[in-house]
């Protein structure tokens, strides 16, 4: 096995991956299989993943596994750990708009424009499967089944940008954090995990950017869910004790509930 260590000077973090080349990477094999080809592919697929994939890499805490405007030449299953996405706005200001977890694709925006259009930024020690883009079409050809799996995980992301953009346009924070615990509990479910019990990779300052407000709003809003008992969140521990009452909130009627009550409601 070959070892070949990448670093590269970066502003919002620095860029610390290990790409460890091998000569056979098996998605059967994997330990992480079970979190991971599950939810991209069918089991009779793996084979055909083999041979797409071209090597693992280790990208640590803070580093950044691409950036803006990046070549795109690869794309990259998360295989454990978590990342954060940063992308610019107008005024050249990073939020975080995306995090991605075991089993997710990296890249798949960066497809179009032939670069990478944010950052991807680990939130903790984590490791990814490095798949060769050109690989991936020249499978295409041979496997029709790859590229349908392939438009469906496109078709989801779409989709998942597309419930956000509402929720951020639509929501109040109360719906917007309700809605984002919900979703992390789906997520941990699908891949086989507690969906009651979980813990946040992400900072609350992370939490913020990404539902459009501030630190001090997301530990208000922390400190009123303890207090409903439908969750409990110490530190970055999670517990879900009635996600019922969180559908609830998602659909506003807890909220109108706390209103018509005389409680406060949190403002960005």
């Amino acid at each position: 096995m070959m070892r070949k260590d990448v670093k590269h000077g970066n502003t919002a973090g620095s860029f610390s991956a290990e790409s460890v080349d091998q000569g056979a990477v098996h998605c059967a094999l994997c330990g992480a299989a079970k979190s991971c080809l599950p939810m991209l592919f069918h089991t009779g697929d793996a084979e055909i993943l083999d041979t797409v994939l071209t090597g693992k890499r280790r990208v640590e805490r803070n580093a950044v596994l691409c950036r803006e405007n990046d070549r795109f030449d690869m794309l990259y299953v998360v295989r454990s750990g978590q990342f954060k996405v940063l992308s610019r706005d107008p005024g050249g200001t990073l939020h975080v708009v995306k995090f991605y977890m075991p089993g997710d694709i990296i890249g798949m925006e960066a497809i179009a424009a032939g670069v990478h259009v944010a950052r991807v930024m680990a939130l903790e020690d984590s490791e990814v499967c490095e798949i060769s883009y050109r690989n991936v079409r020249q499978a295409m050809a041979s496997a029709p089944q790859l590229g349908e799996q392939f438009l469906k995980i496109m078709s989801g992301a779409l989709a998942n940008n597309y419930e956000r953009s509402c929720l951020l346009s639509m929501a109040s924070l109360d719906e917007r954090f309700a809605g984002f615990l919900l979703d992390l509990s789906n997520k941990y479910e699908r891949r086989g995990y507690s969906s009651r019990s979980f813990r946040l990779s992400m900072t609350r300052s992370d939490i913020g950017s990404y539902l459009g407000t501030t630190v001090e709003t997301v530990s208000r809003l922390i400190a009123r869910f303890n207090t409903q008992h439908g969750v409990s969140i110490s530190g970055r521990l999670v517990e879900l004790h009635d996600r019922e009452q969180l559908r609830a909130v998602l659909d506003g009627s807890v909220a109108s509930l706390l209103r018509g009550r005389g409680q406060p409601t949190c403002a960005g």
